[in-house]
């Protein structure tokens, strides 16, 4: 290798560290550049500080006019309380009663303007600082106060109007103090808001003045800065014009010992054109130096044209490949391995290669010498060998073993990277069926075909493997660092392959229409083990199923936590039933006379841990595990009883009590002879009994659910439609059903007097039920004004917090008796 270290002497200059005068040369275009740059940085820190100021002014403006809408809410609320006052003197109750709701809907009206303007400020306040986004959330909470001030006025001045309307003067004269403590305290949260949005503006101006100043003064460092580097530049252009004309005449030695170092290479290099082996020699600036006879053969590139030209540019796939190859020689000089390098046609090709550094007389690199041996035969027998241990044979997907080692190995690789990745497990549905009807030839076709759509749904990085009869594995990689930015990457990927595979097959003459369910477990790190990652993406699956198939679903990490519970919930419960601990608990049903008329029934589980457990966290449990038969049963029996209890005392004897009934407890074959043997057993008069229906149960065997209400009518049960109107009730099924009673959802009730679409829903139940001749109950009533408006519009029976919450059995007892008393 003798005459690759003799190559030139102006090689190895050209490979010694480039002479001085590049550097000053560097330098100065780097100073004159950065003048040029900060001076822009100047015009646009100018730019900043102007539109600072017109941010602060513009800001502020926005919130006077936010003050002032506050201000006016200050004189509305004046007009609402004037007719509270006025009344004493005008004895005009209807007049002022209608004078105070014309001010309270302007006041209203003001208010939730002013509210969405407020809203509209927290919603885009992102440039703000965490003060004015905690003084703007705390103005909202004060916002809200006066609000529940003017609701406890308008109640005290209504309390008055019904005072007057009754004949009851003194009493209305004793409730004046109290309106107007309750217009002070109004007027004093309206203070509150008004100073929590001068402390706005005050903070918005302190800080765009902070901003400022800050601007300022990085603008006069700046300044400064250029000043030091105009006179620096000034300094290097002297030092620049001296190394560039001794540089000049050391360049032209240069290039006469290159042409004579030339000549001598090509002298020497002959003698390898009889090689085997392809021998390429580059120097370090990538230009091809040397290609023998057996290179011509293995690239397809002549010799003329390989010489001089780039070797990164006509053998190497990429700038990568060539980069780590000349990193890996001055590192340790010699290396040896498989590459794969590109052919004149643009075809790859895989070698052994050897490479050593040739290093000059002072020891600096000088050129790579590459001897390349073809091996391409033993690398196919290689792949093949490969192919059979780590593919799949029938679809030609990775199998297992390839997957999983992917994912161990991705997993060993997350310690250095922050990127999410996500397995997808695909489990086709009934596939089993397919076996048995149409034989395994078919089956074997609709999985090959599943594979080629899978492989056609991913991206190149990823990888779409077979585990083993019809479930397939999806291994994404490089996803957003941001696991919900990742969440909807896989949504995507995952909605294409629910789409693909929903696609009809044709498997030898006959069409198949196949659906999969998906899993999809999301990891980062090494937190994970593949265990882990795949019994998540197993748990998610799972849970595709149950969700009706043909369907995604994600594991998040509380998905474990839940089954878990779950687990727990259910031994408790079923513990807790066997302990007796489940009990009753009425809630009065009141006519709108005042009378309690009935209650319903509603079940607590008196936890020794948890404490009173409500039905929501329960009974759906109950229902998926078929506990909720026995709990449904003996709740019936409880009521029953506990009617028959009621019978004997004149205040109760003539209560009915609701009790709740679920679809599966209903749809049990037994179950109108299982209230039969209760009614028996107990005693009670079924006249006093009803059964509160849901409307799930209407959307099963339409036929046989009438069937049975008629049979449990005849008897006398009563019969209400529970939450009507939150579910499947068709008008068409509900004039054929035998019911005596809606029962309208509190979801509607809640806000009945503020959203107009409840208040129109709650109406037309009212008067559907009137056409239909059932009788209608509103829950949830909680105040008042609720259960005024909807006596109003027709609904005369009510239950809600406004009289009692659920009581137990002997506190309901009292409270019935504590308003027969204050009846009387």
């Amino acid at each position: 290798m003798d005459f690759f270290r003799s190559e030139s002497a102006a090689q190895r200059a050209i490979a010694s560290p480039r002479p001085r005068t590049a550097r000053w040369h560097r330098m100065y275009y780097f100073l004159a550049g950065f003048d040029v740059l900060v001076v822009v940085l100047s015009v646009l820190l100018n730019h900043l500080i102007v539109d600072t100021y017109h941010r602060s002014i513009k800001a502020n403006q926005s919130w006077v006019l936010q003050l002032s809408s506050f201000s006016t809410l200050g004189s509305l609320a004046s007009d609402v309380n004037a007719p509270g006052n006025n009344v004493f003197d005008t004895h005009d109750v209807e007049a002022e009663h209608r004078n105070m709701s014309e001010a309270l809907r302007a006041f209203n009206e003001h208010l939730a303007t002013a509210r969405a303007q407020l809203q509209g400020r927290i919603d885009n306040q992102a440039e703000h600082s965490a003060d004015i986004r905690a003084f703007t959330l705390r103005l909202k909470d004060e916002v809200d106060a006066v609000d529940a001030a003017m609701v406890e006025m308008v109640n005290e001045a209504l309390l008055i109007f019904s005072y007057f309307r009754q004949g009851q003067s003194d009493n209305a004269g004793k409730r004046m103090a109290t309106m107007d403590r309750k217009y002070s305290e109004l007027l004093a949260s309206l203070a509150t808001v008004r100073e929590r949005v001068g402390l706005i503006q005050s903070k918005l101006l302190e800080e765009e003045l902070e901003s400022v100043e800050v601007l300022r003064r990085v603008e006069y460092a700046i300044m400064l800065f250029v000043l030091m580097m105009v006179s620096a530049a000034l300094v290097y252009g002297g030092k620049i014009r001296r190394e560039m004309e001794a540089h000049s005449a050391e360049r032209e030695g240069y290039l006469a010992v290159l042409r004579e170092s030339e000549r001598q290479f090509r002298q020497q290099a002959s003698l390898l054109d009889k090689a085997q082996d392809a021998i390429v020699v580059h120097g370090m600036d990538q230009r091809i130096l040397y290609w023998n006879k057996s290179a011509e053969r293995l690239f397809g590139l002549p010799r003329e044209d390989a010489l001089g030209q780039s070797a990164q540019g006509i053998i190497y796939p990429s700038h990568r490949a060539f980069d780590d190859t000349v990193d890996s020689l001055i590192a340790v000089g010699d290396w040896a391995g498989e590459v794969t390098l590109k052919r004149r046609d643009g075809s790859t090709i895989t070698l052994e290669s050897h490479r050593t550094l040739v290093r000059d007389d002072e020891g600096l690199p000088q050129s790579v010498l590459s001897i390349n041996t073809d091996i391409t035969h033993r690398k196919s027998a290689e792949q093949e060998v490969m192919r059979l241990a780590f593919y799949d044979q029938l679809t030609g997907l990775a199998n297992r073993r390839l997957m999983l080692d992917r994912l161990q190995h991705l997993l060993a690789l997350g310690a250095r990277s922050l990127h999410t990745s996500a397995v997808i497990l695909i489990d086709l549905d009934n596939f089993k069926a397919l076996n048995d009807t149409l034989g395994h030839d078919r089956g074997d076709m609709l999985l090959q075909q599943v594979a080629q759509r899978l492989s056609h749904c991913i991206r190149e990085s990823d990888t779409v493997a077979r585990l083993g009869g019809d479930e397939f594995v999806v291994l994404l990689e490089n996803l957003n660092d941001s696991p919900p930015d990742a969440a909807i990457q896989v949504k995507a990927i995952g909605e294409k392959i629910l789409q693909a595979l929903n696609i009809s097959y044709q498997l030898d003459g006959y069409e198949h229409h196949s659906t999969p369910s998906l899993g999809i477990a999301l990891f980062q790190g090494q937190l994970n083990s593949v265990d882990d990652i795949m019994k998540r993406a197993d748990l998610a699956m799972y849970r595709a199923k149950a969700a009706g198939r043909n369907t995604m679903r994600f594991f998040d990490p509380e998905m474990q936590a839940v089954a878990t519970a779950r687990a727990k919930l259910e031994a408790d419960l079923r513990q807790g039933w066997q302990n007796k601990e489940l009990v009753l608990h009425y809630q009065p049903q009141v006519s709108s006379d005042g009378q309690v008329v009935g209650a319903e029934a509603l079940m607590r589980w008196q936890h020794p841990e948890r404490g009173m457990v409500m039905p929501h966290e329960f009974v759906p449990l109950a229902e998926e595990t078929g506990l909720i038969l026995p709990l449904g049963r003996w709740a019936l029996q409880s009521a029953c009883m506990q009617l028959v209890v009621w019978s004997k005392h004149p205040e109760t004897a003539r209560l009915s009590v609701a009790v709740n009934v679920s679809a599966r407890q209903f749809h049990h074959p037994d179950f109108v002879q299982e209230v039969l043997d209760v009614l028996k057993y107990t005693g009670a008069d079924p006249k006093r009994l009803k059964l509160e229906l849901t409307e799930g149960l209407l959307v099963e065997d339409m036929e046989s659910t009438v069937a049975r209400m008629v049979e449990l009518k005849q008897i006398g049960i009563g019969l209400s439609l529970d939450d009507f109107g939150t579910g499947y009730s068709s008008l068409s099924y509900l004039k054929s059903l035998p019911l005596d009673q809606l029962k309208i959802d509190q979801s509607f009730i809640r806000d009945v007097l503020v959203d107009a679409n409840d208040a129109a829903i709650a109406c037309a139940i009212v008067s559907l039920s009137k056409i239909l001749g059932l009788s209608v109950i509103a829950e949830g009533v909680e105040t008042e004004a609720q259960r005024a408006f909807l006596l109003s519009h027709g609904c005369k029976t009510y239950q809600g917090f406004l009289y009692a919450p659920p009581l137990p059995a002997e506190r309901f007892r009292e409270y019935v008796h504590e308003r027969l008393m204050a009846e009387h």
